[in-house]
């Protein structure tokens, strides 16, 4: 039989010694590496709710702009629609002051002896016809009108003689003409 004799226990402590020490720096080791993931983990999580919270403030401001962007667009079509009401109004204000214009302007190319029957005015373009005293008086129409600063590409289209009205013989016309564009309300200037 044989018996194991130890003689020398200091081996055996020294093995005691180096299981513990590797237990303990195995323990130690385990506790470090669980403590930086745990930081790891942490600091993670802190930068990723810091990009969350960056996100969602531009998130917010893209959505401010976006409504933004809708109110400008709303404001274009009505600042469209009144510019458009606008234009309107200017067009009427034209008219106005065009038929005003004509009809200050009428009396002093028409003479006496001249009566006109027919205004038919589109636009600028304006159609007279008539009935006049005689010829001459046609005649001195037509020249005041050639004369006019306010009246352009002035066109007589027909005279028919002896036409009878009211009793009498009367020569009838009928000319046509342009207006030159208003500058204001009541003047016209060439255009």
């Amino acid at each position: 039989m044989l018996y194991r004799i130890n003689l020398l226990p200091w081996r055996e402590y020294q093995r005691k010694a180096h299981r513990h020490r590797f237990v303990s720096l195995a323990v130690f080791g385990v506790m470090i590496a669980a403590i930086i993931q745990w930081g790891g983990n942490q600091y993670l999580q802190a930068q990723q709710a810091e990009q969350q919270k960056r996100l969602d403030y531009l998130s917010n401001h893209i959505t401010l702009f976006d409504q933004r962007i809708e109110a400008m667009k709303i404001a274009e079509q009505e600042h469209r629609q009144v510019l458009q009401r606008l234009n309107v109004v200017d067009q009427l204000q034209r008219g106005r002051s065009k038929t005003t214009a004509f009809m200050n302007l009428i009396p002093s190319v028409i003479p006496e002896g001249v009566y006109v029957d027919k205004i038919k005015i589109n636009h600028y373009y304006v159609e007279l016809s008539g009935i006049a005293d005689s010829t001459s008086h046609l005649a001195t129409m037509l020249d005041n009108m050639e004369r006019s600063a306010k009246l352009y590409e002035v066109d007589m289209h027909s005279i028919v003689h002896g036409k009878s009205r009211f009793g009498r013989s009367f020569q009838q016309f009928n000319v046509s003409f342009r207006l030159r564009e208003a500058q204001g309300a009541g003047s016209l200037h060439h255009g």
